[in-house]
């Protein structure tokens, strides 16, 4: 699973000619996405934990192979006394031994399945990391598209509050409006100014933010798609938590992580039966006995043997370690559920904020249109003399609400969508 999804995208985004963004380039939401896969630290920090799981397979296949060692050294003995007089041994050896086990009843099987089986939950954990990552991008991406929308609405807002300005002072002038409406067009273009500086802030923010989830420097200018209107495709609850179970990488983790712990239990339970192994040796010596009054050089020599070790009573360690393996894979099976009914929970929360963000998007289309045709007619009304100025401020404030609570709609959206997609395992 994980090699036929993170490591492909991986080895795509490897193709990339980039590393960093150039000035002002638009990057499409794949493209942040991508630069977040190849750049994320806490990606390659989960892609380290799977190669720390490869090195505990390696570690566990080392029993199926022949041990072989090497020493050299120098020793000298004395043994003062006995019928034939002082005993003195002095000698350089150099030995070469090995060592195979040939049967343990399947201890090193089950705990290389053990190893294979949480190497491949590290895979899915590095899933889960990716997933994360991925919505954290979406998530950025669409709040600065929010932001840039709100930054044109604050820009609009002023534009309009000058131009009121202007046809307050030139009623003013003469004489056909009173000074109120001077003063208070003048707060308005102030109120938003004020809504400008705002806005850029936001803006700002949102940027570095997005930076941050794609792991890339914050001095990076760049621009982005807006996709923030785009339709996002919603399959049937059903299906939704059917792939849910299938495919999410925590599900996929924790049932590894359960097939590893049954693996431990038959390795444990291995300690009560014997093990099969041989090994030999040879030794290359040079050196002198002396015993008495005979003296002799020492020889090289060689031994082998096939030795059966039976476990007779060990304090009780088996039988512990055994129980423990167990309540691992209870625990877990326990796990699951919970992590089963959590994932639900995400789903049918996606589902109901979809619902509620594709209801309010409907809704606030329509007041937006009515906001709009509202304000045009009281500015109307205004430039011919017969609307009060107070008309124009409220159509124009019920405009900006509108205008803001539809951008908020439309992020609700991507965001309940991206969400969803997650909770699915969609790694995209």
């Amino acid at each position: 699973m994980f090699r036929q999804s993170i490591i492909t995208i991986l080895l795509l985004v490897t193709v990339l000619t980039f590393t960093t963004v150039n000035a002002a380039e638009q990057l499409s939401l794949r493209d942040c996405i991508d630069l977040a896969i190849k750049n994320q630290p806490t990606i390659k920090a989960a892609q380290e934990n799977v190669n720390a799981s490869q090195g505990r397979v390696t570690q566990a296949t080392s029993p199926y192979l022949p041990q072989l060692n090497a020493s050299t050294g120098y020793s000298e003995s004395h043994s003062l006394g006995g019928a034939l007089g002082d005993t003195i041994s002095k000698s350089y050896t150099t030995s070469l031994s090995i060592n195979q086990m040939l049967y343990d009843f399947g201890k090193s099987g089950n705990t290389l399945d053990a190893a294979r089986l949480g190497s491949r939950s590290a895979e899915h954990d590095t899933n889960r990391v990716v997933s994360e990552v991925i919505l954290n991008v979406k998530q950025a991406y669409y709040a600065l598209l929010a932001a840039k929308k709100l930054q044109l609405v604050a820009d609009k807002t002023l534009e309009q509050a000058e131009s009121h300005l202007r046809q307050a002072e030139a009623f003013f002038r003469v004489g056909s409006k009173p000074r109120f409406d001077v003063t208070r067009a003048e707060v308005d273009v102030n109120n938003a100014k004020l809504g400008i500086i705002n806005s850029k802030n936001r803006v700002q923010m949102s940027t570095i933010a997005l930076h941050n989830a794609m792991g890339v420097g914050p001095g990076i200018k760049i621009e982005i798609e807006d996709v923030l209107s785009d339709q996002a495709v919603i399959p049937p609850l059903e299906q939704a938590l059917d792939e849910s179970v299938k495919g999410r990488p925590e599900m996929l983790k924790i049932d590894a992580d359960i097939e590893a712990a049954r693996a431990t239990i038959k390795a444990d339970e291995s300690g009560y039966l014997p093990s099969l192994s041989v090994n030999g040796a040879y030794n290359m010596s040079h050196g002198t006995a002396e015993m008495g009054m005979y003296r002799g050089d020492i020889q090289n020599s060689w031994n082998a043997g096939i030795f059966l070790t039976v476990p007779l009573y060990e304090g009780g360690m088996t039988k512990g370690k055994v129980y423990e393996a167990r309540a691992n894979v209870r625990a877990l099976e326990s796990q699951r559920e919970t992590l089963k009914l959590s994932i639900f929970m995400e789903l049918h929360q996606a589902y109901a904020d979809i619902e509620s963000a594709t209801a309010r998007i409907a809704v606030m289309e329509s007041s937006l249109k009515n906001a709009r045709d509202n304000l045009e007619l009281a500015q109307g009304r205004y430039e011919a003399g017969i609307g009060a100025y107070i008309e124009v401020t409220d159509a124009q404030v019920a405009s900006v609400d509108a205008e803001i609570n539809h951008v908020k709609a439309l992020y609700d959206y991507q965001l309940a969508a991206a969400r969803l997609y997650k909770a699915m395992g969609k790694m995209e």
